[in-house]
């Protein structure tokens, strides 16, 4: 972590790392970090797709969540120095599990309804709320340091 940088600045320099390495076309080099961030707000302007006929999940919505969540797993591992890793399940209507776990350790167990609708109110809120699950996450890791070891 660099000196003067906050959790919370980690953390959204992460998910613009994430999303960044999706993008295997090159479609988004040109967006600013900012700009990217903003793709993960919803407001009045964002209505609620419409599911009318299939329930299929937008592409865009599950980059959002994978984003988010690899970038929540990589910040601790970054923070800790133990290898985490982030599992997905999804089903077609949007409904789910994520999970970012060490060894034998699980250090986020996530549970999200409607993934077309998953976003946030501002950047500041998605970084508080990263922030309190990293938190959390690494509390829990130094209370249980000895199941993160086993494999």
């Amino acid at each position: 972590m660099v000196i003067g940088e906050s959790l919370g600045e980690v953390f959204l320099k992460e998910i613009v790392s994430q999303v960044r390495a999706y993008d295997t076309y090159g479609t988004w080099e040109k967006r600013s970090d900012e700009d990217l961030l903003k793709e993960f707000l919803k407001g009045e302007n964002k209505k609620p797709l419409s599911l009318m006929g299939h329930c299929q999940i937008d592409p865009k919505a599950m980059l959002k969540i994978y984003a988010y969540f690899k970038a929540l797993g990589a910040t601790i591992e970054k923070l800790s120095g133990f290898i985490t890793s982030v599992v997905i399940n999804m089903d077609d209507e949007g409904n789910g599990t994520v999970l970012i776990y060490t060894g034998r350790l699980i250090l986020v167990n996530k549970s999200i309804r409607n993934a077309h609708m998953f976003g946030f109110k501002s950047i500041e809120d998605m970084k508080s709320q990263g922030e309190k699950l990293i938190h959390k996450a690494l509390h829990f890791l130094e209370n249980h340091t000895e199941v993160a070891r086993l494999s």
